[in-house]
């Protein structure tokens, strides 16, 4: 069955595919805005709701790490129900948390709201990724996909604090910071509104492509590996998210050593699934494929200097040269900008270029854009940063979507979905780490009395070989990538078609 036909039959046909993907983008676009725009609600939320210091990292924290904790069984349970099935809960539980998050009469319920928000996440954001694979099956349309899903996933992230500025600002209906989670509210509910629209009729659901045509059950949840695939998630996600705030105390550093037998036992329990013919939370095939693990260590990287580097940034303008909510969101604006016309013009740039030799252009560009950053911020030079700022932003933008499009190349459709999973399990670790490393260096620095611009040029020379390492990676990436063969040992790699399978 061509992928036409098979979306016709049991997902959008070829003229709703690009709305059903704008839909599901709207999810990753407010998921990733949400993590920022609450860091400027902050001195007002302390205000309002009498939020204390503990509060205030719950509700900082705790989205990302139920986010963080969450997302590879997400990304599994779109493989066993449907892409937009799955999908249509994690919007509606995030939408619904949300208005809870704005109506929120105590910082208590705002905490628990913001867990709500995290779990809908961790169910939104693989099926943003498998969307991507299986809707699309001309290498043309896919590299396009994951163009727009980069752009609104870094636009989402980056301009978090100009969104959150302007409504603080604007102050909406008097709402002051509860404008702040009830903007996600109507875009949730339009997201909601044309998705029963976008995913067809409700249909048999469809093989995915290379099973044969009897395999038509839905594959089994493995509860077990769920619950240890948290676990392990959590016990990393946790000191990452929180520990600098804590200092690191012992218990977060018993949760780094603890996560290691834990993720062993997984992938024991893994095989053992597998050996017995069941379906496993992450198939083994998944982490025995080069090109797929080389792809994490890409993502890795990239995401854990662009988080950093975007989160020391609006420390700068905001605390360093104390500019209000607006005006740092607005100082975001050449970052964000050239990120998303960037990553909108990589899949042109692609047929110029081999996928390897863009990813290298990419971060030569983007660490360009970081010494400019760096020399311009130690010489004090604000409107200089703010054009480096557009140069690094257009390195970024150009390497994202490559990347992720070349990782989930490697994977059978079978598995997009777990493969989605891990995918965003391993940004939002990496995006931690980071944080973690980068953001101490910052501390450090501006701790011991060194300026805040200067500080923020150290930590942007330190952030940099991330980029340079990322670049190297790329460089060594093999010419062409095999797909990890799926349960009926067959493989799937450029120009394979695949089904919506019930999406």
């Amino acid at each position: 069955m061509t992928a036409s036909a098979a979306m016709s039959a049991g997902g959008p046909d070829a003229g709703r595919r690009w709305v059903a993907l704008g839909v599901l983008v709207c999810g990753a676009f407010l998921t990733n805005l949400d993590v920022l725009i609450v860091v400027v609600a902050m001195p007002a939320l302390r205000h309002g709701l009498g939020a204390d210091p503990g509060d205030q990292q719950l509700i900082l924290a705790g989205y990302q790490l139920v986010y963080g904790a969450g997302v590879i069984a997400g990304g599994r349970l779109g493989d066993t129900f449907g892409s937009f099935r799955v999908f249509g809960i994690g919007m509606t539980l995030f939408t619904g948390a949300s208005t809870v998050c704005g109506l929120a009469p105590s910082a208590g319920v705002l905490v628990v709201a913001r867990l709500f928000q995290g779990a809908g996440t961790a169910l939104m954001v693989p099926q943003v990724y498998r969307a991507a694979q299986l809707l699309f099956s001309a290498e043309r349309d896919r590299r396009m996909a994951f163009a727009v899903i980069g752009a609104a996933m870094g636009v989402g992230a980056v301009s978090g604090q100009l969104v959150g500025g302007w409504v603080l600002a604007a102050d909406v209906a008097g709402l002051g910071w509860r404008a702040v989670f009830l903007v996600n509210v109507p875009v949730g509910a339009g997201a909601l509104a044309l998705l029963p629209w976008v995913s067809g009729p409700r249909r048999q659901r469809l093989p995915s492509a290379g099973q044969p045509a009897s395999a038509r059950s839905r594959p089994d949840l493995d509860l077990a590996g769920t619950a240890v695939a948290v676990g392990t998630l959590g016990l990393c996600t946790v000191p990452l998210v929180v520990g600098r705030d804590l200092g690191y105390p012992l218990w977060c550093r018993l949760c780094l050593v603890g996560a290691l037998p834990l993720a062993a036992a997984f992938v024991r329990h893994e095989r053992e699934v597998e050996r017995r013919g069941r379906t496993p939370m992450i198939p083994p095939r998944l982490l025995r494929s080069t090109g797929f693990r080389r792809g994490l260590a890409l993502l890795t990287l990239i995401n854990s200097g662009v988080t950093s580097f975007l989160l020391v940034l609006g420390l700068l303008l905001q605390e360093g040269l104390e500019w209000g909510p607006l005006a740092t969101g607005a100082g975001l604006l050449p970052a964000a900008g050239s990120f998303a016309l960037a990553s909108l013009l990589a899949p042109g740039l692609a047929r110029l270029f081999s996928d390897r030799r863009l990813l290298c252009l990419a971060a030569a560009v983007a660490c360009a854009g970081y010494a400019m950053c760096a020399v311009s911020a130690w010489c004090g030079a604000v409107p200089w940063l703010m054009a480096a700022l557009g140069v690094a932003g257009t390195g970024m933008g150009c390497f994202l979507a490559p990347a992720l499009a070349m990782t989930l190349r490697t994977v059978a459709p079978a598995d997009s979905g777990a493969a989605s999973g891990v995918i965003a399990s391993v940004q939002q670790l990496g995006a931690a780490l980071g944080v973690c490393v980068f953001g101490a260096v910052f501390f450090s620095l501006t701790g011991a009395g060194v300026p805040w611009l200067r500080a923020f040029a150290l930590t942007t020379c330190a952030v940099a070989p991330t980029t340079v390492a990322s670049g190297v990676l790329a460089a060594l990436w093999p010419v062409t990538s095999r797909a990890a063969p799926d349960s009926s040992g067959r493989t799937h790699g450029r120009g394979d078609t695949v089904p919506a399978d019930g999406m």
